[in-house]
């Protein structure tokens, strides 16, 4: 199979066992093929932000603006148009799950970037290779066996990370639980911008808003992000 149809079927949850197979070990084993399926999936999620604010602009052009039950009708039938065409979705995206899978982007190695044509054999090198490369039951091996004998941030932070990618929610949320966010360091707001997102995807909205909005009223990477996110929340 085309590799651009099997990357068409992993994003249209459409893989068959045989196809998974084949799919993973291109993630492992062919870094343009993971680099095209990250960049698909950045893009997408990109194309969802911005069809969810067109779509609210339309629907806000349709506010009340005579009597409340008239107003009503009105709205109600724009909506019904939306529907028909295909848009009637939005009122589903608005649980957190939706919300979550909107604001989610891969967070990049930004500690050992790999090199193509550098293979270095230490154990921190081999690691953040297998998470660019999408290989993340691999990194979350390595990560998790870094962190236990050296106690480095970077480790726990990148082993929460491969747990997200993996979709294992309650044990990213219970590894992130595992940095002291009073330290303050470089990886402290990422940590907390992450951790909402997974209290978010587990419906634990009350524990996700005290992050959201402690990024929010400070200033650091994620402050934008962070608004926005309370904002859709809101």
């Amino acid at each position: 199979m085309e590799k651009e149809t099997l990357i068409n079927h992993y994003f249209e949850k459409l893989l068959s066992a045989e196809e998974q197979k084949q799919f993973d070990l291109l993630m492992q084993s062919d870094v343009d093929f993971a680099k095209e399926v990250a960049f698909q999936k950045s893009l997408k999620k990109a194309i969802t932000l911005n069809e969810r604010a067109e779509l609210k602009r339309k629907l806000t052009s349709f506010e009340p603006k005579k009597a409340k039950v008239k107003s009503f009708k009105i709205w109600y039938a724009a909506a019904s148009l939306f529907l028909i065409a295909g848009l009637g979705f939005y009122f589903s995206q608005n649980s957190n799950k939706a919300i979550y899978e909107e604001f989610y982007q891969s967070y990049p190695n930004v500690v050992a970037p790999t090199v193509r044509g550098e293979q270095k054999e230490d154990i921190k090198s081999e690691a953040f290779y297998e998470y660019d490369s999408g290989n993340y039951e691999k990194s979350l091996a390595l990560f998790s066996a870094i962190y236990e004998s050296e106690k480095d941030d970077y480790a726990l932070f990148y082993k929460a990370l491969s747990q997200m990618e993996l979709q294992k929610t309650n044990d990213a949320i219970n590894t992130f639980n595992q940095f002291d966010l009073n330290k303050n360091n470089a990886f402290t707001p990422f940590v907390k911008w992450y951790l909402a997102l997974a209290y978010l995807k587990d419906n634990q909205t009350e524990k996700a808003m005290p992050l959201l909005k402690s990024l929010s009223e400070n200033e650091n990477p994620q402050q934008e992000m962070a608004q926005k996110l309370l904002t859709e929340l809101d």
